[in-house]
């Protein structure tokens, strides 16, 4: 929690629409449109100002505490903990849970926790190995892959840009449908920002069944076709006169647009009205859909976020409770769900451990 959201934790995204909500998660909508109307975002929210915290909402719909400090979250839990006499036990390690007529046996070494209940909040596991103690027990497990993370595109021509955003864009992987829109951001070995993250999540099973080489296109303009056509093509007619180095009719950075320019073999200097029709489609194209061939990913920040773990069908989604193993509940990404980043894997985690924890005392 602390390293999330840049050590200023995105505590949840700021949409009460359930159903644009449940958009922002490549995995496990069905368990979710349950769990998220018993606790929304809404109640995310008031939980936290109850216990002295007050949020705040970012342009994109992000929500952060107004301290943007992320300890400020860690220290409301650890206050609300205490204040309910939770105990809280560190370097236990869990090797093995034992079932037994009265509830289970935590192995811990040569050391046993008996508990009549357990809820396992863990975190997804990037490697399928570390499920094998729930397989043991029984529990489907669907394999792990890595979800959002950023495109390596070996292109010094790109990475000669790094550090330039587009406030709005589009991506799209070849062989596979859909757009994925959100800021783009070219880094020193490819493509990031949300839009990335966004196929990274939606497509994450494919990737990496494709070893993660691929190959992208990416709409610059954010526009769509037609639009950005109509665009391009009048404000290409209302500045004639102008140099093509500063029509600029997309606003883009000014090294982007250099960038498309030189790599649509144009000199910067020509006037507009001197482009003649295959100049002009060619320059649109790289506007609209760039190519760019990814060879590799690269995990986003510090944080790393898993598509897999306890299959959904073995969880009772009104209360979170492994359906064959009485007194069992999960909360968060050790199921099979995951969110887009944006603070919806965080609204996710709230609102399983809500009704694990609300079951579980019942």
């Amino acid at each position: 929690m602390r390293i999330s959201g840049g050590g200023r934790c995105n505590v949840t995204h700021n949409q009460t629409d359930l159903t644009e909500l449940l958009k922002n998660y490549p995995r496990g909508k069905n368990l979710l449109k349950w769990v998220l109307r018993k606790w929304s975002v809404t109640n995310t929210i008031r939980w936290f100002e109850t216990h002295g915290v007050q949020l705040k909402t970012e342009e994109d719909g992000r929500m952060f505490p107004i301290t943007d400090d992320s300890r400020t979250i860690v220290g409301a839990l650890q206050n609300a903990a205490e204040q309910l006499g939770v105990e809280v036990w560190l370097s236990c390690g869990v090797d093995r849970i034992e079932k037994t007529d009265t509830g289970f046996i935590c192995h811990e070494g040569k050391d046993q926790i008996l508990a009549r209940k357990i809820i396992l909040a863990t975190g997804g596991f990037p490697k399928s190995e570390h499920y094998n103690f729930l397989r043991e027990m029984g529990l489907e497990i669907v394999e792990p892959v890595p979800s959002l993370f950023t495109f390596n595109i070996p292109m010094p021509s790109l990475h000669a840009m790094q550090g330039i955003s587009t406030p709005w864009g589009r991506i799209k992987v070849a062989g596979h449908e859909g757009w994925y829109e959100g800021p783009i951001l070219i880094t020193h070995w490819g493509l990031s920002g949300p839009a990335v993250l966004k196929a990274s999540a939606f497509l994450a099973r494919e990737l990496q069944e494709s070893n993660y080489n691929f190959s992208t296109l990416v709409d610059w303009t954010g526009l769509g076709e037609e639009t950005a056509r109509e665009h391009f093509v009048s404000h290409l007619l209302m500045h004639a006169a102008k140099q093509i180095g500063n029509a600029n009719p997309f606003e883009f950075p000014r090294k982007l647009w250099e960038y498309l320019i030189e790599t649509a073999g144009l000199d910067a200097s020509k006037l507009c009205r001197d482009l003649n029709k295959a100049e002009k489609g060619k320059l649109l194209e790289l506007c609209i859909r760039s190519p760019y061939d990814a060879l590799g990913k690269t995990t986003f920040k510090e944080e790393f976020v898993t598509a897999g773990g306890v299959a959904l069908k073995d969880i009772d989604a009104n209360t979170m409770q492994a359906k064959n193993i009485p007194g069992l509940y999960f909360a968060g990404e050790i199921i099979d769900l995951d969110g887009v980043t944006g603070g919806y894997n965080f609204q996710a985690a709230w609102a399983t451990g809500y009704i694990a924890g609300s079951s579980a005392v019942k």
